[in-house]
C-alpha cells in the first residue's frame, strides 16, 4: 500500500506543462522586446541631446567671434536687409557656412551642421548698435538652436 502511494505522489509531481512553459516564454519576450524599444528609444535621445550640445557650442563660439571683431568688420556686415525683421530666418540670410561633426569649418552645405548668422545695424531699442543672431542646424534644417546678442560700438 505504500508503495502504491509513493507512486501516486511521483507521478503527480511531474513539472512544468508545454502549456505553462510556453506562457512563460511569451512573458520573457514580451519583456525583451520592451527593454529593446526602450533601449533603441534612449539611444536616439542621446544622439539629439549630443547634437544639441554641440549646435549650441557652435553657436556660442560664432557669437564671441562676431563680439570681438571691430564694428566694420565685413563678417558683421547687414548684407541682407530682407531678414531684419526675423533675425532667425534661415532662407534669407546675411552669411552662413558648414561645419563637420568634427568642428572643422568648411563651404556652406558640405557639413553636418549649417550655422547662419544675421545682422541688423542700427536695431530698437539701441539705435546705434547691431542685432546678431546665430542659427545652427542640423539634419537638413530639420533641428535648430538659436542664439542672439546686441552689439554696441
Amino acid at each position: 500500500m505504500k508503495e502504491r502511494r509513493m507512486i501516486k505522489r511521483i507521478q503527480g509531481d511531474g513539472g512544468f506543462t508545454l502549456v505553462e512553459i510556453l506562457v512563460a516564454i511569451g512573458i520573457l519576450v514580451f519583456g525583451l522586446l520592451a527593454v529593446g524599444t526602450m533601449q533603441i528609444s534612449a539611444i536616439r535621445g542621446n544622439f539629439f541631446g549630443g547634437n544639441t550640445s554641440i549646435a549650441l557650442t557652435l553657436a556660442s563660439e560664432k557669437m564671441e567671434d562676431l563680439l570681438n571683431r571691430n564694428w566694420d568688420d565685413a563678417t558683421l556686415a547687414d548684407s541682407t536687409t530682407a531678414n531684419n525683421a526675423d533675425l532667425s530666418s534661415i532662407t534669407t540670410v546675411d552669411h552662413q557656412e558648414g561645419v563637420t561633426e568634427d568642428g572643422q569649418v568648411v563651404a556652406a552645405g558640405a557639413g553636418f551642421y549649417r550655422r547662419v548668422w544675421n545682422v541688423a545695424d542700427s536695431a530698437a531699442p539701441l539705435p546705434t548698435s547691431k542685432a546678431m543672431t546665430i542659427v545652427v542646424t542640423w539634419e537638413g534644417d530639420k533641428h535648430r538652436v538659436t542664439v542672439s546678442s546686441f552689439r554696441m560700438p
